[in-house]
């Protein structure tokens, strides 16, 4: 396939920055963003090993000024935009109770907000052009909600929901949109997750089973999680195919709770996730 020009979200570290690596190894124009471009250490120690070249711009999704301007960068630079990659997020820790109004809404804001912010600023270019490909980089949590992640579960269920409405309007004008969903990956997005301010507080009903339940997904990840380069390897594959389908499993334990959830009768999941969980 010929080289796309490529725009990736949120590429100072884990899924991001290997999309971005990957995709610039296959020889495409590879457009990299990070809320704060110093940050770019890493990526840069990573491209050079692959002897690939990446163009690191600044990028907060949250910020419309930011977005107009790195998409108004990239356009004129490049004179396209052929594939967006909405990596940016974060994951927000705490039970429902506990969350406030205002953490849900930054939870929103990044990873659904964000996204959708984003890809409204490349539409008008891939509409004018006729072509273009919009990953969306979700979770497998947008399709199972757990205890103590229920914000960044329901974020990631709204993307998929904005995302499926989308492929369907934009099909006629050549424009591909499909979403990837990880399970468990080796990512620091559980060393930079966010928790709630009363998460644990011992004044909470559900203080220490928070924490247990953390201790436990922690654990869990510890033992379980694979190399997130098998993600960034997939999303590069999706940006090459003709005919991407709309969501993309990515991971053993993703697609197990998937097959077990359409299988087993719901009170034995609820009961596998509880026990799981803590809750």
């Amino acid at each position: 396939m010929a080289s796309q020009v490529v725009l990736v979200s949120g590429c100072s570290s884990g899924f991001g920055l290997l999309i971005a690596v990957a995709a610039a190894k296959k020889g495409h124009r590879v457009f990299a963003t990070m809320r704060n471009p110093e940050a770019r250490g890493h990526l840069d120690v990573v491209a050079g090993a692959a002897k690939v070249a990446v163009e690191v711009l600044q990028l907060d999704v949250d910020d419309e000024d930011s977005i107009q301007r790195c998409v108004g960068d990239v356009l004129a630079s490049a004179g396209r935009i052929d594939c967006l990659v909405n990596n940016a997020g974060f994951g927000m820790g705490g039970s429902v109770y506990d969350l406030s109004m205002d953490e849900l809404r930054a939870q929103m804001e990044t990873n659904f907000f964000g996204a959708v912010a984003l890809t409204k600023a490349v539409l008008p270019g891939m509409l004018a052009q006729k072509s273009g490909h919009i990953i969306q980089v979700s979770s497998v949590a947008a399709l199972h909600s757990t205890p103590s992640l229920g914000a960044y579960g329901a974020s990631k269920r709204a993307l998929e929901g904005i995302t499926e409405a989308l492929r369907f309007e934009v099909a006629d004008f050549g424009i591909k949109v499909s979403s990837v969903l990880p399970g468990m990956y080796k990512t620091d997005v559980w060393e930079k997750r966010r928790l709630a301010a009363r998460f644990g507080d011992q004044t909470s009903p559900f203080g220490e089973r928070s924490k247990r339940g953390l201790a436990l997904l922690d654990k869990l990840v510890e033992k379980q999680a694979r190399h997130p380069q098998e993600v960034a390897d997939v999303v590069v594959r999706l940006m090459e195919q003709a005919n991407p389908p709309l969501q993309t499993l990515c991971g053993l334990d993703a697609k197990m709770q998937t097959w077990a959830r359409a299988v087993i009768p719901a009170a034995w999941w609820e009961r596998a996730v509880r026990k799981t969980t803590g809750f």
